[in-house]
């Protein structure tokens, strides 16, 4: 009887032991931390942020924007990030007579977040634009994760049959490419620079 009950107690041991060891590799797997990034304009032009996350928790933010006027501007680069790390949220009180470069960091951080569903294998459709030849190119990039699913171009006032074969061409070049180093199509300079410039810009924003 008394062999019973030391194999049930040893057992219970173990099983105890084996359920604390799974416990602890699980705490082992916590939520990795991501670092994004986010563009929005200030008061005196871009300001980015950077923004660790991890699961649904804000652990830092940093923010730079240099043309954000000294003493004014410059504060609020300076004190709001830890607001909003502090309080999980953008939805903090922006810094006194600072709101322009206050709503700038906030709407930069929130793009930061949003731009998480490309890390967990969503689609993200982001834009951006660039001189032409002609005039402002706009592009449409759907990207998931690192990779370019999509490119779209509008330019309506590069030149017909040389600008506009960029804009026909170029975009698929680049999704297919995976990427904005590739050859420019012949004849169209200018105009496939600018398309190269915009995804570039478009990509900068995620």
């Amino acid at each position: 009887m008394k062999r019973i009950i030391a194999i049930i107690i040893v057992f219970a041991l173990s099983f105890g032991f084996l359920t604390l060891v799974n416990s602890i590799g699980g705490k082992d797997e916590v939520i990795a931390q991501e670092t994004l990034t986010g563009t929005a304009e200030g008061f005196g032009g871009e300001i980015k942020v950077t923004v660790v996350v991890q699961g649904d928790d804000i652990i830092s933010v940093e923010a730079t924007g240099d043309k954000e006027t000294p003493g004014i501007g410059s504060m609020a680069i300076e004190e709001l990030p830890a607001k909003i790390a502090e309080a999980d949220s953008i939805d903090v009180e922006g810094i006194s007579g600072a709101t322009y470069s206050s709503e700038g960091i906030k709407a930069a951080v929130k793009k930061a977040l949003e731009s998480r569903g490309g890390a967990s294998g969503e689609p993200v459709t982001l834009t951006g634009t660039a001189e032409g030849f002609g005039g402002e190119i706009t592009v449409t990039v759907v990207v998931q994760g690192d990779d370019i699913i999509s490119v779209e171009a509008v330019g309506d006032k590069e030149t017909p049959g040389i600008g506009s074969l960029a804009i026909e061409e170029l975009p698929a070049k680049i999704a297919e490419a995976d990427s904005t180093e590739i050859d420019g199509v012949s004849g169209a300079t200018y105009t496939s620079e600018g398309i190269k410039a915009a995804v570039k810009n478009a990509l900068e924003s995620n």
